[in-house]
């Protein structure tokens, strides 16, 4: 790899190292373990913290002996990785390349007679992971999603009158609950109901399962009561009900809602449906549900809408430093999204952001995407009174 290929890399992907510490290991395998639990990523031995400066290792064969000797004693699972050396900013010298693979065997630990550590790759900072992140590892691990597992409830205890009736209006077809509710995830052969069945099922039992919604007066959120136009708290339903009951909530407080006029939808509104619709769905079937205590928030202001999901992006990566353009199509839990892509309330082949920002063409305000670590956060301009753009800037 070249120099000039390797300084442009992300940071979230590259790490650099002037020497190779030996007597704390620590200071360089928490990346090794960060970088195979999370999306990979490079180690650049020989390089100058702070400065950059590719100034090489002395020893290179002994160097990436000790390298792989470090890892295989003190990673586990053996992760996939690479040493490869690499030009430095001298003729006689080189550098080391580390390039750890992500996966498959998560989770990776970090490991001595003290402890046994799992890492995370937080932007360029490789930390220990969170126990939701430790679970959601696990889950990874055994190829599962939250919404898979099993749970304390059986099939008698629930009902799914919803779900049946909804698929048979968007599908066509008949939703036979003693074959469909096993086949598609939500009840295993013994009748157990998983955790995607309780957020499907009539009475919605995942307490965390949940949408508040709010109108504020003005452009920011008030401190006392009077600062709430309208607020609601949606809970104890499928997940259908609660997409249904956010709509509902946006279209009575805009000013201009989308009207329905025949077959078709009129898009002059304030909010256009498709990216409403888009942007609440993405927030029921990819949070993150293991987050006790959790909910998904939708927050309108006069100038804008912000819905808000619990959890980041499930490969740690951060929307805001992605080409919108470009991002891949991961799913949290399997279950919920394919049953919502059934239902025509999603397209499975990833392209709901590009169908968001194609309602904001005619606009100088744009959606605005934001993820951290434990929240993901959508923004809507307020198309009644945004900025059309000039001929020259359509």
């Amino acid at each position: 790899m070249k120099l000039d290929v390797i300084k442009n890399m992300e940071a979230t992907y590259l790490d650099y190292k002037e020497s190779l510490e030996t007597t704390k290991p620590v200071s360089w395998l928490k990346s090794v373990v960060a970088f195979a639990n999370t999306k990979g990523g490079h180690i650049i031995f020989g390089v100058t913290d702070e400065e950059h400066k590719f100034i090489g290792i002395d020893n290179l064969q002994r160097t990436s002996s000790k390298i792989s000797e470090f890892i295989s004693t003190r990673v586990s699972p053996w992760p996939r990785f690479t040493l490869t050396p690499i030009d430095s900013e001298y003729p006689d010298k080189k550098c080391i390349d580390l390039e750890v693979a992500p996966g498959p065997d998560y989770p990776y630990y970090y490991i001595n007679t003290q402890e046994h550590a799992i890492f995370m790759r937080h932007g360029d900072r490789s930390e220990k992971a969170t126990p939701i992140e430790q679970n959601n590892l696990l889950l990874k691990g055994m190829n599962k999603t939250f919404d898979a597992l099993p749970t304390s409830y059986k099939l008698p205890d629930v009902s799914f009158t919803l779900l049946a009736a909804t698929f048979k209006k968007e599908t066509g077809e008949d939703f036979d609950i003693s074959r469909d509710l096993i086949s598609m995830g939500f009840v295993t052969p013994n009748n157990i109901v998983t955790n995607a069945g309780l957020l499907l099922c009539d009475q919605g039992y995942l307490r965390q399962s949940k949408i508040v919604c709010t109108r504020w007066k003005g452009t920011e959120k008030g401190s006392v009561d009077g600062d709430a136009l309208d607020d609601e708290e949606f809970t104890d339903a499928s997940l259908i009900t609660l997409l249904s009951n956010a709509e509902a909530f946006i279209r009575t407080n805009s000013k201009n809602p989308w009207t329905i006029r025949g077959m078709r939808r009129e898009e002059n509104s304030d909010y256009p449906f498709k990216a409403v619709r888009e942007v609440l769905v993405n927030a029921l079937i990819h949070r993150d549900y293991q987050i006790q205590g959790s909910e998904v928030h939708v927050d309108m202001f006069d100038d804008r809408m912000e819905i808000v999901s619990p959890g980041g992006m499930i490969n740690g990566s951060r929307i805001q430093d992605l080409n919108l353009k470009h991002v891949p199509s991961m799913r949290r839990n399997e279950i919920i999204s394919d049953i919502f892509g059934r239902l025509h309330y999603m397209d499975r082949r990833g392209s709901g952001i590009q169908r968001i920002l194609s309602a904001y063409t005619d606009f100088v305000e744009q959606p605005i995407f934001y993820s951290d670590d434990t929240v993901f956060l959508a923004t809507l301009p307020n198309r009644g009174i945004a900025t059309p753009k000039s001929p020259l800037q359509s």
